[in-house]
Formats: C-alpha cells, structure tokens, sequence
C-alpha cells in the first residue's frame, strides 16, 4: 500500500513538475510576444554618412523635437520627469516614453501629441505639435525608432544663408521649441524681431551656439551639427537690423506684396479694433475669445488654416447668425471695412502663420496717404473712431492727425515721452523707423500729400 501511494506521488510530481514547464513557457511565448521586438533603450547611435531623404533619424530630428518642446524644466526633463516620463535622451525616451512599434501609433507619446484637450503633448498654452512633426514621429517609430544619425559627409554650402531658407528651418527643429510664444524661455522669442534684434547684436545668439565662455549654450541637452552652427553665425554677423521698437515679428526678410503677414498687418488690426478694455483683451476677454497674441487668436477664435468660411473669427465679421449684437466689432463702434475683411480672409486661406516681415525703414519718402494714414489706420482708427473713440480722440481722416500731430500729442504717445498715455494701448510700442516717420512728416508741415 505504501509503495502504491508513493509511485502515485512520484507520477504527480512528475506531472505537475512538467505543467510548470509548461506554464513558464508559456509565460515567456506571451510575454515575448509583447514586447517582441525588443528595443534595447542602451543601443549607441548608429552613424550614416550619407543621409536618406525617407529615414527619419533620431539625433538628427526627433531628440531635437523632444528637446525643446517637451524636456523642458517642469516637464518631463531629468529633474521633473513628469508622470514619470524623461525625454532627454535615446534611453529614458524608449524606457518611458510608451514606444510600440508593434503598433506605432498606439505609442503613447505618439498619442499624447494628438489629444485635443488639456492632456495633449505639450500642454496649453504651449504651441501644439505640427501635422509635419507629428508625422515624423510617428515614421520614426514606424521605422523601429532605432537611435540612427546622419551626419552628411558633404560640404556645408553657406555661400547663400537668407533667414527663411537657411536659419528659420534650423530655429524649427532646434529653437522654437522653447523661445516662442506663449511662454518663450528666458522671455526670448526667437519669431519676435525686437528679441531676434537684440540677441543678434549683443552677441548673446552667436555666443550661446557657438558655446562661449558667458554665455548660456544653446540648445540645452544636445549640440547643433557643425554646418547649423556656422549657418546661424554666419547669417548673425551679416544681418542688419533697423532700429529696435514693437510690432513683433520674426522675418529679417523683405515683404511679399501677395502675402498677408501676421505680425505686420492682421495682429494690430485685431488688437486695435477688437482687443480693448470689455471687449476680448487678456482681463475681459468677452466670451472666451482673447485677441491680443497668435496663440489665443487661433485657439479662442476658433481659427482653421487654410478655411476662411469654417473660421469664427472670419464669421463674426459678416454678423454670425445676422444679429447686430453678433457683428465683430459690436456697434456702436464701426464694422470692418471691405479690404479689412479681405485681410483676415487672406491671412486664414495662407495658412494662418505666425508670420512677418521686415518692409525696411526708407524715409527717404514720407507721405501722408502712403507713410503716415497707413500706420494709422493699422493701429489707431480701430480705438478712435465712432461715438466711443478713445479718450474722445478722434483718428478718421487728415484733419484729425494733423489736429493731434500739431498739440504734440501724437509724437507724445508714439514715443512713450512722459506725460503722455503710451500709444498704442493694447500693442507694442512702434519701431524706431516708424517713429521717425512720424517726425519727419510733422517737420516737414503735415502735408497732405
């Protein structure tokens, strides 16, 4: 009887021994299953020479996207590592970063990047991720997300750096990130020209990317190619800008007459006949609609780039549902004129950029109609016009300007002299060219030519 139980023991042992076998296969088979194939998050770059124009590269394009856009202090740099998540690096970006390249796009940092809401990557109010740079993620990760870099063994060809073909493309993929609106580092937003402007000329842009002694190196966690750097210096040490003053901007480059700036032409127009005390300025900001900066015109104003028609902020101007009280601006102030109309139109069918240009400072010609109401009527009209104009001030036709160029009023304002409210109220102060302008035309006798 004993030899019995103890043969049947044995044959158990012997069978639950091999179940277990059998299970801890199984358990390998599913779990290598999950996470086949395995990325290994410790892989040192993998170098090419020669750069292929469909291989997204990781050193090349993604860390610098994750960089300044997301390793930010307070993110998910080493420090914060917020939920959890580090994207400094090849390592911690595959260790935290949710890579599946099983299923690409259910990586979770790729999902993260198209949420709508406040869970989005990077959070409101920072810039959300371009379709352009969303879709070289998800490549990247459809290509393995290997920890590849191309350093393209050709010459670097600096014998024609403009600023929107050679230094715009390298501030995109190193810079904006982090100095731009609406939280610029450092208060420096590199799409501004009176930032632009003055880290050019006191050194500190070509001083940071070249990593000299009292200056912060740029960019933070990684280095520029060789050919980057030496294009931004380059274009540094040629570039000329006019005289300091507001406006915004971020374009070195001359205008073009079949473009509609943002910067130049659409922000003062908003700001001036739109963003005032009770209507849609930072403290009132009348239904959820702010209007002061790109950020929130495009957020709040419900703006769809390249789609006029489907944009609230270009339907409020015809009246929305046809109620008076639905037209932007709101009577008793006046409507939009035709042409401004036409210009916000232009703006959103182009692409609705946070563009701009720098149409120089000739003041060789002043003149009234072409110099002087221009400028006005950008800045002015919009607050001074109608039954409520502005501090009683009108600013509608000839007669007006030259009543307050002549008290002393309008060189007062536009040039922030003490005693004077500082004009334009709700936007930058103008540039030292525009200014000029002013005073030369007030010299000259106020003509009206």
């Amino acid at each position: 009887m004993n030899n019995k139980n103890l043969q049947f023991n044995k044959q158990n042992a012997i069978l639950l021994g091999l179940a277990a076998i059998f299970f801890a296969l199984f358990l390998t088979t599913v779990s290598g299953c999950k996470h086949d194939p395995y990325i290994n998050p410790d892989t040192p770059p993998s170098i090419s020479n020669n750069c292929d124009a469909d291989t997204v590269y990781f050193q090349n394009v993604i860390l610098p996207l994750l960089v300044t856009n997301c390793a930010t202090s307070g993110c998910h740099d080493k420090n914060t590592h917020k939920e959890g998540v580090i994207l400094t690096d090849y390592s911690s970006i595959i260790n935290t970063g949710g890579i599946n390249i099983t299923n690409p796009s259910d990586s979770k940092i790729y999902r993260q990047l198209n949420k709508t809401d406040d869970d989005r990557m990077p959070p409101p109010p920072a810039n959300a991720f371009t379709e352009s740079q969303k879709n070289s993620l998800l490549t990247w990760i459809e290509q393995g997300a290997k920890n590849n870099e191309c350093v393209e063994n050709t010459e670097c060809d600096t014998s024609n750096v403009t600023f929107n073909g050679s230094v715009v493309p390298i501030f995109e993929n190193n810079c904006y990130g982090c100095h731009s609106q609406p939280t610029p580092a450092g208060n420096i937003d590199l799409k501004n020209t009176d930032d632009l402007a003055r880290i050019v000329n006191n050194g500190a842009l070509a001083g940071s990317v070249l990593h000299q002694a009292g200056y912060s190196p740029m960019p933070k966690g990684y280095n520029m190619t060789q050919c980057e750097v030496r294009t931004i210096v380059i274009w540094a040490n040629d570039t000329v800008f006019p005289g300091g003053g507001g406006g915004g901007g971020g374009n070195p480059d001359p205008c073009d007459p079949d473009t509609t700036y943002f910067q130049n032409t659409v922000l003062p127009l908003l700001v001036s006949n739109c963003a005032t005390s009770g209507c849609h300025n930072q403290q009132s900001h009348e239904h959820g609609v702010i209007l002061t900066d790109y950020a929130s015109i495009i957020q709040t104003a419900e703006v769809k780039p390249g789609d006029p028609s489907g944009s609230k902020l270009y339907k409020v101007l015809f009246g929305g549902d046809k109620r008076d009280d639905d037209i932007m601006p709101p009577p008793p102030a006046s409507p939009f004129s035709a042409e401004q109309k036409q210009i916000i139109y232009d703006w959103i069918s182009q692409g609705a950029l946070n563009n701009s240009c720098n149409s120089g400072c000739d003041t060789s010609t002043v003149t009234f109609s072409g110099t002087i109401w221009p400028l006005m009527q950008t800045w002015c009209t919009g607050c001074h016009s109608g039954s409520n104009a502005g501090g009683n001030i009108h600013i509608e036709n000839y007669n007006d300007v030259v009543a307050i160029a002549n008290n002393g009023k309008l060189m007062g304002t536009v040039s922030h002299a003490p005693g004077y409210v500082p004009m334009p109220k709700n936007g930058d102060k103008f540039s030292d060219c525009q200014i000029a302008e002013i005073r030369i035309w007030i010299e000259n006798g106020t003509p009206n030519n």
